[in-house]
């Protein structure tokens, strides 16, 4: 059965609402001791492991809940150029800045910790590639655009990119410089997008701040601790879990997660997630779901045309069914009460499509 009359016949079953970002990179030095400022940066808390994290939101997307218990982390000062404007600080960011250049050129840049398991380098590569509309590389290409840089924290994977979505605003976006470095137990993120000649620009200071922020991490801080943002818990939910299903510890990314066994000993990777405001555009969400499956990503008209709405007594959510060659992605999302859910269900194809009915009673089984 296609997905969009799937879908539409489960819209009379629907009793109630679904629910269904990541966040980028920072920093750089400026060798000119008369032209810098000075801030305090946390050290990235070295989370544990997660499954598969996937569902980082687009850069600049507010991030979901942190784990209770984290402890804060020592702080460490460190110089940024006079022009790296300190933004406020997400649930993610251990530091995030707007760098403003001439003709009302501007880049953002972030710094964000994540579990190691989200260390992969061509899958958070080709996800860039789709933010910029490009497609994605193979593993070679990889090794030909990529430079290394080595830091006390281990050596820090460099990777310059660039592209303009359809509709961009090239003033704004054209260009992503990104550093990852990942350790035993995180992996440090550090970005910067926007305007391609900025980027350019300031492609020296932001290695050499990636560098300093990383060798940061090994050194002793002051005594005192840097508090990190404080966590906004989303509203509970509840639902019926699909016999099948085991549910998982959820990672920092993630509401919840569960995993369901697949025929050929592989498994189905089943999320929720959820963000404080809109979570990007439909369009950017799905070409990012189809970067991580090595998929080229698909203009909006063509995204629209994919996505099928199925309304509840509460909301109005969408819904989607995204095939590669060997894997399967199924979603569906709401916006409510200024935040935006995801449920998604990942994994081999047949797995997934035989799944397909117990992942849409989970979602009619949802509730707020």
């Amino acid at each position: 059965m296609k997905v969009r009359e799937f879908f539409k016949s489960a819209q009379s079953r629907c009793q109630l609402v679904i629910c269904s970002a990541f966040v980028g990179a920072l920093l750089s030095s400026c060798e000119k001791n008369s032209a810098i400022k000075v801030y305090r940066v946390s050290k990235a808390p070295l989370e544990e492991s997660a499954p598969q994290q996937q569902d980082a939101m687009p850069t600049n997307t507010a991030a979901p809940r942190m784990p209770s218990g984290l402890a804060s982390a020592p702080e460490t000062a460190i110089a940024t150029p006079p022009n790296w404007e300190p933004q406020p600080l997400s649930q993610m960011r251990q530091a995030s800045f707007l760098v403003k250049g001439d003709n009302g050129a501007v880049a953002d840049v972030s710094f964000v910790s994540l579990g190691s398991a989200a260390g992969n380098v061509l899958e958070n590569v080709n996800r860039w590639l789709g933010q910029l509309g490009q497609p994605p590389i193979t593993e070679q290409k990889l090794g030909e655009i990529t430079q290394r840089r080595h830091t006390s924290l281990g050596d820090v994977t460099i990777v310059d990119l660039a592209g303009l979505p359809d509709n961009a605003d090239p003033a704004r976006d054209g260009r992503i410089i990104a550093a990852m470095v990942t350790t035993n137990n995180s992996t440090l993120f550090f970005k910067m997008r926007g305007n391609a000649d900025l980027a350019e620009a300031q492609k020296g200071d932001f290695i050499k701040w990636v560098a300093a922020v990383c060798n940061a991490q090994t050194q002793a801080g002051p005594p005192q601790m840097a508090a990190l943002p404080q966590t906004t818990s989303a509203p509970q939910i509840k639902w019926k879990t699909p016999e099948g299903w085991t549910e998982v510890p959820p990672s920092s990314m993630r509401y919840a997660s569960f995993s369901a066994p697949a025929d050929d000993g592989g498994k189905i990777d089943i999320s929720i997630v959820t963000f404080p405001g809109d979570g990007g555009s439909d369009a950017d969400n799905v070409n990012r779901w189809r970067g991580q499956m090595g998929l080229v990503p698909v203009d909006a008209s063509t995204v629209t045309s994919q996505v099928v709405p199925l309304k509840t007594p509460d909301t109005t959510f969408s819904t989607t069914e995204i095939a590669g060659d060997k894997t399967r992605t199924i979603a569906a999302w709401t916006r409510r009460d200024g935040r935006v859910w995801f449920f998604k269900a990942t994994g081999p194809n047949a797995a997934v499509e035989k799944d397909k009915p117990k992942f849409v009673k989970f979602i009619e089984s949802v509730r707020f």
